[in-house]
Order: structure tokens, then C-alpha cells, then sequence
């Protein structure tokens, strides 16, 4: 009932047809996910016209139960590859949901985003979602190369089960072109390749960056903030419409801003919270130092739009592997036999930068945090590195801290290599405080102030 074309209900006036063919609507779910303000912009009619057609429709599409055996659509998962990073998104990237992945450049955004494009076309039995994906682009041109290297690369891919030709993908330079292209270009080629059994659905929908459409050297006022906020407001509407009606996954990825601090002050003049404060739940991870000098670009308007919010950052940390390690070793030796002491720079010693992944918050899975690096088979959570929360991570809170050092202490080898510095800092602090704590009372028992008598005489009564 709910795909039914509005052209073809009997209840609409010719009329009202034609005004919402103008605002390219041509569904029941696209007009129910479109507010009666969004419904009159768009079709260039009065809100109490476009009131009326929307409550006309709901009236004749009344909700209907039913239950989870008769439901069409089932929820899918999507794995990334990874089993560790799809612990991290509650099972991996579900479809009928609006992901959201943000973070500085070269932290592994795109790479993320290739890596699920080849992972959806992946059959069901392995992991995938036996589709394709559309994988629309800003500025940038897909790295069909670097497609190809994970395909090459990693265990899980081959050419025969995906490659290029279940990939497609445009290029939306501007705000209206990507609107067109999600109301009309993109549902014509979700719609096609539903009905052709010999082409695979469409079951991912990656936009790589959304942000990059709203840099403008324009002054900041309150009619361009309005603008930009409607121009959210109807992008994420017609992702969900699609992403519902044809039960895909939809992956925004976005770019970051950097993190002012203006006070300590949680509440504002007026005695409400300040969005400053408010931000540091929703619009940034604050697991490693650095990590919470960044947010996510587009303000609370898009915070408000997706389902689940991914931040992956640069940690300038680096660890060495089991290869990287053999490497080194290698090199080492070489140098000592051809007499140049086996010096290495930092730049050609195998080290391998690490990285960091944070879910803010999701709808399907808890916040938690893994480190990860970026190879030839593309995204991988270190091997040693557990799903850790942010509530239990060692150093996040007093509480825990000395539980901490004692760890350190006892099992260091239990910390990563890439924490060592870290853990170590923080032991040699806490160390060097006991130590002067036992130096003072140990000079306070040998001045012997105290006199034997005070210990052994009893206070009188009256005294």
C-alpha cells in the first residue's frame, strides 16, 4: 500500500496530483516523510494546501500492525570484514539506517567507505547483502585502483564474488544537483534494479562528503543558516525515504571542525545548558588525548538526522607488528654486517600508524572504541585491541585510576605497545608521589617528636 504512486490514488484531486508531481513526489512514503512546511516549499503552494494533502493521506493509509513473521523487509547486516570492528557496530552496518562516519582527513574515511562498497555485494551466506552500491562523490573522483588493491588484498574478497561492476557512482557538485539526484536519479535505479532479477539490488548508498556541498565564502547570517538547515533537513528526508522504502543501508561521510573552549560554565546566562557542553555527548569522542578537539561538521540539525555516528581520527601513535617487527630485525641485521650500526629512521622502521574508531552514540550498539590500522586489504582493528567503552577504559575516570597503575604494575604486558608511554608516564607519576609520601612519613617517625610517655600515659578523668 505504502508504494503505491500518488498519481494513481483516487482520492487526490487532479489538481493536487499535479502540484505534487511539480514538487517531485511521487510516493506515499516520500510525502509522508516530508513535513506539511517541506510538502509546501517544495510543490510552491500554501501550507494550508499542503496541510490538507497530507492529512487527506494519512486519513486513507492508516498504520497498520502486523507481525514480525509477515514482515517483508527484514533488517540486514552488512559485515565491514573485520570481526572486531563489527563487534564495535553492534554486528555491522544495518540497512534501513542512516550511518554517519566523521573525521579528519587521511583518517580512513574513504577507506571505510570502498571497503563496504565490496563488502555489500558480498552473498548473504558470507557476510554481505548480496547487492551493489551507488557511491556518490562531492569533489573527488573514485579510486577505482585502490578498489581493486582490496579486492586483491583481503582474505574474505575475490574478483568473482565483487568487483567495479556492481559499483555506481555520480559526481553532485551542488546542493540542488544531489537533491535531484535523490529524488529522482537515484529511485529510478533502486526501482530498476529491483525489478530486473538478473541485477543486483541496490543495498548501499554512500555520500562521500556531505559537508564539502556547504563550504561557501558567503557571510554567515540567519537567512544562509535557515537555508542550510532546510537544505539538511530535505537531503536526510530523502535518504531515510530511501533507505526505508527499499530496506539499504545509507553511509554519510562527513568532515570535522575544531573545538573551541570558552569557559568552564555549563549553563548559560538564561540558567540553560550550553550547546558547548551539550556537543561533547553527541558530536565528538573524547577516548584518547586529541580526540575531543574535533567535532562533526553540520551542527545539531544533521546530529539530529542519522542513526548512528562513527568518529575515526589520527592518533600519531604507532605500533609495530609481528612482520613489521621481523622487518626491523632484518634491516637490523644487514646494517651491523654492512658496519653502518643498523640506524633506521622512523620513516622506514615497519612502524604502522595507528588510528582510532568511536561510536557516539548509535541506535543498534553501545559507545565503544577500537584501534585500528589501514592496510593494503584496507580497514583492521589491531588484533590485541578489545571493544572497550569508554566508562571502563582504565584512565577515564579517579575512580579507576589506581586500579590502573596497580595493572600497569603487575601485567604490563597486558598493555598495548602503543600505550606503553602513556601507561608508564602515569605509573612513574604515581610512583614518584608514594615515594615522597613515604619519604615524609619516614623523617616525621625519625625526628622523634613524640615522647614514649605519650603513648603510655593514660588520660585522667577531669583532665
Amino acid at each position: 500500500m505504502y508504494s503505491e504512486q500518488l498519481s494513481a490514488l483516487p482520492y487526490l484531486t487532479h489538481s493536487q496530483k499535479a502540484v505534487l508531481k511539480k514538487g517531485n513526489l511521487q510516493t506515499i512514503p516520500e510525502l509522508l516523510f516530508a513535513s506539511p512546511q517541506d510538502l509546501a516549499r517544495r510543490c510552491r503552494i500554501s501550507p494550508l494546501e499542503a496541510k490538507a494533502i497530507f492529512n487527506t493521506v494519512c486519513e486513507n493509509n492508516p498504520p497498520q500492525i502486523i507481525s514480525l513473521a509477515e514482515e517483508d523487509d527484514q533488517e540486514q547486516i552488512c559485515s565491514t570484514g573485520d570481526a572486531h570492528l563489527d563487534a564495535a557496530l553492534g554486528g555491522g552496518l544495518r540497512t534501513g539506517m542512516l550511518w554517519e562516519i566523521f573525521g579528519q582527513s587521511a583518517a580512513g574515511k574513504t577507506q571505510m567507505a570502498l571497503q563496504l562498497s565490496l563488502f555489500a555485494q558480498v552473498p548473504a551466506s558470507l557476510g554481505g547483502l548480496s547487492g551493489s552500491a551507488c557511491y556518490i562523490t562531492i569533489s573527488s573522483k573514485l579510486p577505482t585502483s585502490r578498489l581493486l588493491q582490496i579486492v586483491d588484498a583481503h582474505p574474505l574478497l575475490s574478483r568473482e564474488i565483487c568487483g567495479l561492476d556492481d559499483i555506481n557512482t555520480m559526481k553532485t557538485p551542488t546542493i540542488p544537483v544531489l537533491i535531484h539526484v535523490l529524488s529522482k536519479i537515484l529511485p529510478d535505479l533502486v526501482a530498476q534494479r529491483v525489478d530486473d532479477p538478473e541485477l543486483k539490488p541496490v543495498k548501499l548508498v554512500i555520500i562521500d562528503a556531505l559537508a564539502e556541498l556547504f563550504h561557501s565564502s558567503d557571510k554567515t547570517t540567519t537567512t544562509t543558516l535557515i537555508e542550510r538547515s532546510q537544505n539538511i533537513a530535505e537531503i536526510s528526508t530523502l535518504l531515510h525515504v530511501l533507505a526505508s522504502k527499499y530496506n539499504l543501508a545509507v553511509l554519510v561521510l562527513n568532515e570535522v571542525s575544531d573545538v573551541f573552549n570558552h569557559g568552564e560554565s555549563g549553563t548559560s546566562s538564561s540558567g540553560g545548558l550550553v550547546y558547548n557542553q551539550q556537543a561533547k555527548w553527541f558530536g565528538a569522542a573524547d577516548t584518547v588525548p586529541g580526540e575531543s578537539n574535533k567535532e562533526a561538521s553540520l551542527g545539531l540539525v544533521w546530529a539530529n538526522q542519522v542513526n548512528a555516528r562513527i568518529m575515526m581520527s589520527r592518533t600519531g601513535r604507532r605500533r609495530y607488528l609481528e612482520d613489521s617487527l621481523q622487518n626491523k630485525r632484518q634491516k637490523a641485521d644487514d646494517g651491523h654486517s654492512s658496519g653502518n650500526g643498523g640506524a633506521t629512521t622512523n620513516a622506514d622502521d615497519g612502524a604502522i600508524l595507528v588510528r582510532r574508531l568511536s561510536v557516539v552514540f548509535s541506535s543498534v550498539a553501545p559507545p565503544s572504541s577500537v584501534d585500528y590500522i589501514v592496510t593494503a586489504a584496507g580497514i583492521s582493528v589491531l588484533p590485541d585491541d578489545d571493544v572497550l567503552a569508554p566508562a571502563e577504559n582504565a584512565f577515564s575516570s579517579p575512580e579507576r585510576h589506581d586500579d590502573a597503575i596497580s595493572a600497569i604494575s603487575m601485567a604490563g604486558s597486558q598493555v598495548a605497545p602503543l600505550d606503553v608511554g602513556f601507561a608508564e608516564q602515569e605509573a612513574q607519576s604515581e610512583r614518584t608521589h608514594l615515594q615522597d609520601e613515604d619519604e615524609e612519613w619516614e623523617n616525621y617517625w625519625n625526628a622523634d617528636v613524640i615522647s614514649e610517655e605519650m603513648y603510655t600515659r593514660l588520660e585522667e578523668p577531669g583532665e
